[in-house]
């Protein structure tokens, strides 16, 4: 696989591992990081970019496992690397990836079957009373996830009346959840939620009947703003890193479609990830761009202009 960036190729490889993927100094050091499935804070994992920003490693401490990348597979950085040990990260490689392959598939018969028993989202759901928004796509059911605390011990968390979201593949399968709780977990220490060894590369969800035009944004929220207020379909990536991946895939099956990608406008983050991604998506695939005039998303934008309290860490 090839990437454009240093950021996509890193995201991809702690997502194999389970590792929860940030962003890092090009210092040729390793800097701590959580693991996916475990305790926040526990600093379980490690990722390391390589000072020519070409490369670097990801390593899950409780599993021992590591992944190498590379930015567009660079020949100069993996001919660094001794023939003995490039057979070695290529043998490792390939096991990860058909044990990626298998947790992902496994991810993907339980977000099935989560989302066959949820409800469709009552209007009255805090988080969409908080966003001002209608439910579209959502339902609400039980989500469960397995934490690990300070001593090592396993704690099954339990979160009633949380908001469910499907993530399709590009055949139209779902293949994970998102969920949004009503809340801010006090343990989990976020509002939202990936299943757990679920993709979320090149995954995607939809509000809106087809149309000649098309809109893609990173969050839910998003979307449904920008569809209750224009009318168009609406793709929402979920997270900034996957923009490019979605976007890649509606220009392949809309070749002739417009596609204006609605950037969340990120400015009190280093390097504004929001606009960056969707600006190189945008050039990518012959897009458009379109972003709010403050800090945050179109959300954020719409409940400014109504003289409403917003959140933009939400």
């Amino acid at each position: 696989m090839s990437f454009q960036s240093i950021e996509d190729a890193c995201r991809i490889a702690c997502e194999s591992i389970g590792v929860d993927f940030k962003s890092v100094p090009a210092d040729g050091r390793f800097h701590v990081a959580d693991l996916t499935d475990d305790h926040r804070g526990k600093n379980d994992g490690r990722i390391k970019i390589f000072s020519d920003r070409q490369g670097g490693i990801v390593w899950n401490h409780k599993s021992n496992e590591q992944q190498t990348f590379f930015v567009n597979n660079n020949r100069e950085s993996r001919e660094a690397i001794p023939p003995v040990e490039r057979e070695r990260i290529q043998r490792e490689q390939q096991r990860r990836q058909v044990e990626q392959q298998a947790r992902q598939d496994k991810a993907a018969r339980r977000a099935r079957a989560i989302w066959q028993e949820a409800k469709p989202a009552p209007e009255d759901h805090p988080y969409l009373i908080r966003k001002q928004i209608k439910p579209h796509c959502a339902r609400v059911g039980t989500w469960k996830r397995t934490v690990q605390d300070d001593q090592g011990k396993h704690h099954l968390l339990i979160i009633e009346n949380a908001l469910l979201l499907p993530m399709f593949d590009q055949t139209g399968a779902i293949r994970s959840l998102q969920a949004i709780f009503p809340e801010k977990h006090p343990i989990l220490n976020r509002d939202k939620d990936f299943m757990p060894g679920g993709a979320i590369a090149g995954l995607f969800g939809w509000i809106g009947i087809k149309t000649d035009l098309v809109l893609i944004a990173e969050g839910f929220a998003t979307a449904a703003t920008l569809y209750d207020e224009c009318g168009y379909r609406v793709y929402f990536a979920f997270t900034a890193n996957n923009l490019m991946a979605v976007g890649n895939i509606v220009r392949e099956k809309r070749p002739n479609a417009g596609i204006v990608f609605c950037a969340d406008n990120d400015t009190q983050t280093p390097g504004n990830p929001g606009l960056t991604k969707a600006t190189e998506a945008a050039i990518a695939v012959r897009g458009s761009l379109a972003a709010p005039t403050i800090h945050g998303d179109f959300n954020d934008y719409f409940i400014f202009l109504k003289g409403l309290d917003h959140d933009t860490e939400n």
